[in-house]
C-alpha cells in the first residue's frame, strides 16, 4: 500500500497536496517480470512466517486466549470445539463448518461476511477460468511488444513490455478485430456478476426474513419495538402515544402498548461517568499501597511486621486462632475474603449521611493506625491538593494553577473515597425524580412496544402523521444494547444540518489525503532526498539501516494504519455526528463513507495521472471526459494491482490468522503493567470483535478492482482469486473462533455490499466504452465503433436493472411480509410450549435449590451476605424497607418487577461461584497452569449467567421486556471498589475502613487476589456485575 505515495518529489509538494498523489499507479507501467516474482516472493516468506507462528502457538496455553477464547469465554450456546492440532485437520474443519453453525455462532452478520466472500470466489473464479483462457492468448500472440509497426504509413516503436504483454495494450492495430473476443469476455463478466448479484441479494432477503420470523427473534423485545423520531410536542407523553397506535392492537386495548418517551438524562450521565472515574482512580490507588506493602510484607517477613503492629485485640487473636495456615514462612488468613460493606445503616437521612462522610473524610487524613502504616510512611502515599467548598464537596486543583497552591493538602485515596461519598447520593436524588420535566426535559423520540411483531412492521410502514416530517423516519429493529442515546433528542433540521456538515468534512478527507499521503512519499524517499535537498543534508550522518527502516517499512505501516484504522475512526465518527440512532445503522453509513474513500483514493487517485482536482474540474467542464480519462489510465495502472492484491492476499490474510498486535499485546505490554482486579477481568474476559464497515468496505474494494481490469488486464483474475480464497479460510477461523461481534446489522452490509459492487461494473462499461472508441486500425482509423456502441447499450440495460432490482427489493429490506405472519406465531407457540416445558423439568429437577431462594438471611447462601451477588440494577447489599421505597418510587414499575425477578437469578449463580471466592486465597503463584485454571473459572462464571429469554419463567421475560428500553443510566448499578486480596491483610483493613462512609460506598476484595509478584489474579466477574448482563444482548 505503500506505492501510493511513491511518486512524491521536493518540488511537487504543493501540487501533491492538492491532487492526492495522483498517477502512483502509472510508475508500475511495463513492470518486469522478475520484479514481479520477486514482490511475490516477498509476499510468499511473509505468509509462511505467518501461517507458520500461528500453527505452532494456536493450540499452546497463550495460543488458546488468542486463537480460539469462544471455546471458553463465551456462554454455553455460543461456544465451539477446540482447534484440531493437526493442520490438515484444522483446514479440515474450516471446510466442514456449516452455514447454519455459523448462524448459530457469529450471528447473522458473521454468516453473511464469510457468504460475502465465497459469493466473491463463486463470481472470480469461473471467471478467471474462461477469460484468461480467451484473452491471455489474443493478447499475447502477434502483440505489438516492442516492435516498430507501420501505422497508416508512419513507422510507431512500441515499448509494451513485461506484464504488459498480456493485457489489451498489447493489440496490434492490424489485429484490431481481436478486440470482438475482449467484448464478448466483457458481456460474459458483467452478466455474470449482475445474476450473482441478483441471487445473492435474494438469498439475503430469505435468509434474513427467515431470521426476523424465527420463534427466537420475535421474543426479543427489538423485534415488536419501534423508534419513533420528530414527535410533535402535543404527542410527547405515553397517553397521547398509546392513544394514537392503539390500533395497531387486538380491540384498542392500550394495555398492550409499552411506551418509553426519552428524556435527557445529561447530567445524571455526566455524574455517573464522574462516579466510574472516580472508581478507577481509586481502585488504582488502593492497588499501588497493597503492592508496595505487600513487597515489604513478603521480603521483611512476619517478624518486622509484627514489631511494628498494634497489639491484636482479642477478637483478632481468636479469629487468627480459628483459621490460620503457614504457606512458605508467611501467616496467611483462610477465612473468605471480605465482601461488600456489611452493617451499614441504611435509614439515614441525607444530613446525617454528609456529617457521616466529612468525620469519614477527617478520620482517613488524621488516622495512623490504619495497617497499612505499619509498612510505609505518610510521605510514601499518593496525596492531592483540594479545595473544600460550604456544601462540604472538594475540588482536586491541578499542578499547573500555582496560585492556587495555598490549599489543603490531603491523602489522594482519601480524598477519591469522600468524592465517590459525594456522588452517589446526588445519584441517588436524581434516580428519585427521573419523572420530573424540571430536572430532565422530554426529548422528541420515543420507543413503542406492541404485542405482536407485525403490529410494529405495520405501524412502521404506515404514515403515522399528517404534518410532513413529523413522526419520521421510524425505525425498525433497534436492539437496546446498540442504541446511541445522545442522538435521541435531535429535530429534523438538527439531523439535516448535521448531514450537510458531515458531508462537507468527508469532501474535505478527500481533498486533503494529499497532506499524509505526501508527507510518506517523502519519508519513502529519503534515501535520495537527503543527498539532494539542502534542508534535508542533516540526516546525512544517520546510518544507512535506519534511513531504510524509516523510509522502507515504517512508511508503509503508517500508510497501513492511516487507511485501514484512521479513515474508517473518522468515517464512524461522522456516521454518529449525522445522528444516526443505532450502532447498527451507524455502520451502516461508515460502510458508505468508506467505500467510496477507499476507491477515490485507491483506485481512482492512483490511477489518474492528471491529478484528483484537475479530473473534477474536467469532468465539471465537459462529463463526457471521464470516459476518455478512465480508457488512457485505467489500463497503464494495472500492473500495481497486481502487486497490490498479491501482498493483500497473501499478507493480509496471513496477518488475519497470526493477529500479531494482539500477541505482542498480550506477550509483552500486558505481563509487565499491572492492572486492577476490574482491568484484569476486562483484559481476560473481552473477545476481539469485528467492525463490520471496515472489512466489507475492503472486500468490496478488492472486488470492484477485479471487476474494473477483468478484460483490460486479465491477469487480475488469478490474483482477486487467490484474495477471497484465502481471506474465505482466514476470516472463517476469525469469526468461529476468535471474535464476537457486538453490533449486528442482520445482514445489511452484506446487501449494501453488493449494491456498491455494482459500481466495478459500471467503471467497467465506462473504461471499455472509451477503449473501444481509441482503437485504431493500420489505417489509423476508430476500429471498433460496434463494439463501443454495443458497450453503451449495456451500460444502459445495466442501469435499467440495477434500478428495477433496488426498487423490488428495497420493501423487503426492513419489513416483514404479511404472508409469513401466521406461519411465524405458529412456531412461536410451539417453541414457548417446548420451552415452558423445559423450564418446567429443570424446576422440578432443581428443587433442592429452589429452596435456597426464601429469605433465609442467616445461610450461607443469602444474597445480602455472599460476594458477588448482583440485582438488575447492580450488586447491593440487603437494604431496608425505606429505602426499597424510595427506590421503587425512583425507578418505573417494569424496572422495579425485573429487579425483583432477577434476584432469584442471582442467588443462584452466586452459591455456584462461593467456592470459588473461598479458594482464591490459597492460589499464589502465577503459572502458565494457574493462569489456565483462573481463566477456566472466569469462563464458567460466564457461562452461569442467563443469556435466553427462553430461558426464563414468563413472568421474568414479561418483566425483562418492560424494561428494556429505559435509558441504561437510570439504571446504573453503584460501582464497587474492587481490590485483590493480600498475605499481609491489607485489603480486609481497607474493607473495614470504607464502611465509616456508608452506603455511598462499596468495597470488595472477593474473587480477586494479589500474587507473590504483584500481580492480580481474578477468579470471578466484577461484584458489581448485573446478573442479566448477557441478555441485553438478545433484546
Amino acid at each position: 500500500m505503500a506505492s501510493n505515495s511513491t511518486n512524491s518529489t521536493g518540488g511537487d509538494i504543493v501540487d501533491d497536496l492538492l491532487n492526492g498523489n495522483p498517477g502512483a499507479a502509472q510508475d508500475s507501467s511495463g513492470i518486469a517480470t522478475k520484479a514481479f516474482f520477486l514482490n511475490l516472493a516477498f509476499a510468499f516468506g511473509l505468509f509462511a512466517f505467518q501461517l507458520t507462528g500461528f500453527f505452532l502457538l494456536k493450540s499452546s496455553g497463550l495460543g488458546r486466549r488468542i486463537y480460539q477464547p469462544k471455546t471458553y469465554l463465551v456462554q454455553d450456546r455460543l461456544r465451539v470445539e477446540a482447534i484440531p492440532v493437526s493442520p490438515l485437520k484444522w483446514i479440515k474443519r474450516i471446510f466442514a463448518i456449516e452455514g447454519e453453525e455459523l448462524k448459530l455462532k457469529c450471528g447473522l452478520d458473521g454468516y453473511f461476511a464469510i457468504r460475502f466472500l465465497r459469493a466473491m470466489v463463486v463470481i472470480f473464479l469461473p471467471l478467471m477460468a474462461i477469460v484468461i483462457t480467451v484473452l491471455l492468448p489474443v493478447n499475447y500472440n502477434g502483440g505489438v511488444d516492442e516492435r516498430t509497426i507501420n501505422v497508416n504509413g508512419e513507422l510507431t516503436r512500441f515499448n509494451v513490455t513485461g506484464l504488459d504483454t498480456l493485457s489489451w495494450t498489447n493489440v496490434a492495430p492490424a489485429q484490431a478485430n481481436r478486440y470482438w473476443a475482449h467484448l464478448v469476455c466483457a458481456l460474459l463478466v458483467i452478466s455474470w456478476t449482475l445474476y450473482r448479484v441478483y441471487r445473492e441479494k435474494l438469498h439475503f432477503t430469505t435468509v434474513r426474513q427467515q431470521y426476523l420470523t424465527s420463534p427466537e427473534h420475535r421474543l426479543k423485545a427489538s423485534a415488536r419495538t419501534i423508534l419513533v423520531t420528530n414527535i410533535p410536542s402535543e404527542y410527547q407523553s405515553e397517553e397521547k402515544l398509546k392513544a394514537l397506535f392503539d390500533v395497531f392492537v387486538w380491540n384498542d386495548d392500550r394495555s398492550r402498548l409499552h411506551v418509553w418517551v426519552n428524556r435527557d438524562y445529561r447530567d445524571l450521565r455526566a455524574l455517573v461517568n464522574l462516579r466510574h472515574k472516580l472508581t478507577h482512580q481509586l481502585e488504582k490507588e488502593e492497588l499501588s499501597i497493597l503492592r508496595r506493602v505487600n513487597k515489604k510484607y513478603l521480603k521483611n517477613g512476619r517478624k518486622e511486621a509484627g514489631e511494628k503492629r498494634s497489639p491484636p485485640t482479642s477478637s483478632d487473636t481468636n479469629a487468627t486462632a480459628a483459621g490460620t495456615e503457614v504457606e512458605g514462612g508467611t501467616a496467611r488468613r483462610r477465612v473468605a475474603p471480605a465482601s461488600l460493606n456489611e452493617g451499614v445503616d441504611d435509614n439515614e437521612d441525607d444530613a446525617k449521611q454528609d456529617q457521616r462522610i466529612a468525620e469519614a473524610f477527617e478520620a482517613d487524613c488524621q488516622d495512623d493506625k490504619q495497617l497499612w502504616h505499619n509498612y510505609l510512611e505518610d510521605s510514601e502515599q499518593s496525596t492531592v491538593n483540594v479545595i473544600k467548598q460550604d456544601d462540604g464537596s472538594l475540588i482536586s486543583v491541578p499542578w499547573w494553577k500555582f496560585w492556587l497552591r495555598s490549599t489543603d493538602i490531603v491523602p489522594k485515596i482519601a480524598y477519591l473515597r469522600a468524592e465517590i461519598a459525594h456522588v452517589t447520593p446526588l445519584i441517588e436524588n436524581m434516580l428519585q425524580n427521573l419523572d420530573k420535566e424540571a430536572l430532565f426535559k422530554r426529548q422528541n423520540s420515543a420507543f413503542i412496544q406492541f404485542d405482536r411483531q407485525m403490529s410494529a412492521n405495520m405501524a412502521c410502514a404506515l404514515v403515522a402523521h399528517h404534518k410532513p416530517g413529523c413522526m419520521a423516519p421510524r425505525f425498525l429493529h433497534v436492539a437496546p444494547h446498540e442504541i446511541i442515546w445522545p442522538n435521541m433528542g435531535l429535530t429534523s433540521f438538527g439531523r439535516f444540518r448535521r448531514k450537510c456538515i458531515c458531508f462537507i468534512l468527508f469532501a474535505g478527507m478527500l481533498f486533503l489525503w494529499g497532506i499524509p499521503t505526501t508527507f510518506l512519499g517523502i519519508l519513502s524517499q529519503l534515501q535520495s532526498l537527503r543527498e539532494d535537498t539542502s534542508y534535508l543534508k542533516w540526516l546525512k550522518p544517520w546510518p544507512s539501516w535506519l534511513i531504510s527502516l524509516i523510509s522502507g517499512p515504517l512508511s508503509a505501516l503508517l500508510l497501513a494504519l492511516l487507511i485501514q484504522l484512521v479513515v474508517p475512526a473518522l468515517c464512524r465518527k461522522l456516521a454518529v455526528n449525522m445522528g444516526t440512532p443505532t450502532r447498527s445503522r451507524r455502520e451502516v453509513v461508515t460502510q458508505s463513507f468508506y467505500f467510496v474513500f477507499l476507491f477515490i483514493e485507491l483506485v481512482l487517485v492512483t490511477s489518474i495521472s492528471s491529478g484528483f482536482i484537475a479530473v473534477i474540474g474536467s469532468i465539471l467542464d465537459n462529463p463526457v471526459s471521464i470516459v476518455t480519462t478512465l480508457a488512457k489510465d485505467l489500463p497503464k495502472a494495472a500492473n500495481y494491482f497486481f502487486n497490490y492484491l498479491t501482498i493483500q492476499a497473501l499478507g493480509f490474510s496471513g496477518s488475519v490468522l497470526f493477529q500479531y498486535l494482539r500477541l505482542l499485546f498480550i506477550t509483552f505490554i500486558w505481563p509487565f503493567h499491572t492492572q486492577t482486579p476490574r482491568k484484569e477481568v476486562w483484559l481476560q474476559t473481552t473477545i476481539p470483535h469485528q467492525m463490520w464497515a471496515n472489512v466489507f468496505s475492503m472486500w468490496t474494494n478488492f472486488a470492484v478492482i477485479g471487476l474494473i481490469y477483468s478484460v483490460i488486464a486479465p491477469l487480475v483474475l488469478v490474483f482477486i482469486s487467490a484474495v477471497f480464497c484465502l481471506f474465505w479460510i482466514a476470516y472463517r477461523h476469525n469469526y468461529y473462533y476468535v471474535q464476537r461481534n457486538k453490533v449486528d446489522t442482520h445482514g445489511l452490509l452484506f446487501e449494501q455490499a453488493f449494491s456498491q459492487l455494482l459500481l466495478g461494473v459500471y467503471v467497467l462499461e465506462i473504461a471499455l466504452i472509451g477503449l473501444f472508441f481509441l482503437v485504431r486500425n493500420a489505417q489509423g482509423q476508430v476500429a471498433c465503433t460496434p463494439q463501443a456502441i454495443i458497450m453503451i447499450i449495456v451500460l444502459c440495460l445495466t442501469a435499467i436493472y440495477n434500478y428495477s432490482l433496488e426498487r423490488v427489493m428495497a420493501p423487503l429490506r426492513e419489513l416483514v411480509p404479511v404472508t409469513l405472519e401466521d406461519t411465524a406465531a405458529e412456531a412461536e407457540q410451539r417453541f414457548l410450549t417446548d420451552g415452558a416445558n423445559r423450564l418446567s423439568t429443570e424446576v422440578t429437577q432443581g428443587g433442592v435449590d429452589g429452596a435456597d431462594d426464601g429469605d433465609d438471611s442467616s445461610g450461607p447462601a443469602s444474597a445480602a451476605e455472599k460476594p458477588g451477588t448482583s440485582v438488575r440494577s447492580g450488586t447491593q447489599p440487603k437494604t431496608s424497607k425505606k429505602a426499597q421505597h424510595d427506590r421503587a418510587k425512583a425507578m418505573a414499575a417494569t424496572a422495579a418487577n425485573a429487579r425483583k425477578t432477577f434476584s432469584r437469578l442471582s442467588n443462584k449463580i452466586d452459591a455456584r461461584l462461593i467456592d470459588n471466592q473461598l479458594n482464591a486465597a490459597r492460589q499464589a503463584g502465577t503459572s502458565r497452569k494457574r493462569m489456565l485454571e483462573a481463566a477456566d473459572q472466569l469462563g464458567k462464571a460466564i457461562a452461569r449467567y442467563p443469556d435466553e429469554l427462553i430461558d426464563l419463567t414468563p413472568q421474568e421475560r414479561h418483566a425483562e421486556l418492560r424494561a428494556a428500553y429505559q435509558d441504561p443510566v437510570t439504571r446504573e448499578p453503584q460501582p464497587v471498589v474492587w481490590i485483590p486480596e493480600d498475605p499481609a491483610g491489607i485489603s480486609e483493613d481497607s474493607v473495614e475502613q470504607s464502611k465509616k462512609y456508608g452506603r455511598a460506598l462499596r468495597y470488595s476484595n472477593a474473587g480477586a487476589y494479589l500474587t507473590k509478584e504483584g500481580k492480580c489474579n481474578v477468579t470471578q466477574l466484577t461484584p458489581d456485575v448485573r446478573s442479566d448482563w448477557l441478555l441485553d444482548w438478545v433484546l
